[in-house]
């Protein structure tokens, strides 16, 4: 990693969440999870954005067995959580998610509303073979509940740094320190005629945090109609910079995106004549 001295997080990870998102004993690269806490009730501050968290998996195995680099930790309802990840929140179907977590609530006698949701981005799911033990030796307790701190370049943790030089060694585009113009189509396709928006998830609910959960032209607070608009088109990842973000109501999205709006340089909304 660029930064000599990284900070790290071990999360111990829920199997049926892990086993669903890898399917099959090999490789998987997502663009963004959902790592949910059913019962969380303080807020996670352990990572800054694009500091890695690594996905333990409890005994038998004992092992990190992949990785997602921390976008941020905001509170949604389980609605609103399917609404943006839709199945990278481990399940099929939203019955299901919902299902799940009221379930595990139940068992353990806890009520909440909104789930805590860390959001990761560009998160890598290990086949078996390239597993770090992750026990004793490695620093672990059993007595660890939720996650443990490490240091990338001392002890254990030098395994951790090793594990990201070989899977992936740049840092997140848009957790760079300020936004530059993007000047090449970094955009994939699922097919040639299809273009997939990588990390929108995370792009919506960090603008909306930013944008302090409200439309930047209206004023407008309800969720479901807050969209994530870029102001230069998305290009790849690195067009999710906040700096490249404004949270717009849909209707004035669509109308920006259409070039009927734009932003002056003074931050005012300008409309377009042809209205």
């Amino acid at each position: 990693m660029s930064n000599p001295s990284f900070p790290a997080v071990v999360f111990n990870t829920d199997p049926r969440w892990f086993n669903f998102l890898r399917p099959a004993d090999e490789v998987v690269l997502l663009d963004e999870v959902n790592f949910w806490r059913p019962i969380a009730q303080d807020t996670f501050r352990a990572l800054r954005p694009g500091e890695p968290l690594f996905l333990r998996l409890k005994a038998p195995a004992a092992a990190v067995a992949g990785f997602g680099f921390f976008a941020l930790e905001h509170r949604l309802p389980i609605d609103a959580a399917w609404q943006l990840f839709e199945t990278k929140n481990g399940d099929p179907n939203g019955d299901r998610f919902e299902t799940r977590i009221h379930d595990y609530r139940e068992r353990v006698g806890r009520s909440e509303g909104k789930l805590s949701c860390l959001i990761l981005r560009d998160a890598v799911f290990l086949p078996r073979g390239e597993w770090l033990p992750w026990r004793l030796d490695e620093g672990w307790s059993p007595r660890v509940q939720s996650y443990k701190n490490y240091d990338l370049d001392i002890g254990a943790g030098a395994g951790l740094r090793r594990l990201l030089s070989a899977r992936q060694p740049e840092p997140v585009a848009d957790f760079r320190e300020s936004f530059s113009l993007v000047l090449a189509d970094e955009r994939t396709r699922s097919e040639a005629s299809l273009v997939r928006r990588g990390g929108q998830g995370a792009f919506r609910v960090r603008l909306y945090r930013a944008y302090g959960g409200q439309c930047a032209a209206t004023g407008e607070h309800a969720f479901p109609v807050l969209d994530a608009a870029h102001i230069q088109p998305y290009l790849g990842p690195a067009s999710n910079h906040l700096q490249n973000g404004l949270l717009l109501r849909t209707d004035l999205h669509r109308l920006y995106d259409a070039g009927y709006l734009t932003v002056t340089p003074d931050l005012r909304i300008k409309v377009s004549p042809r209205l």
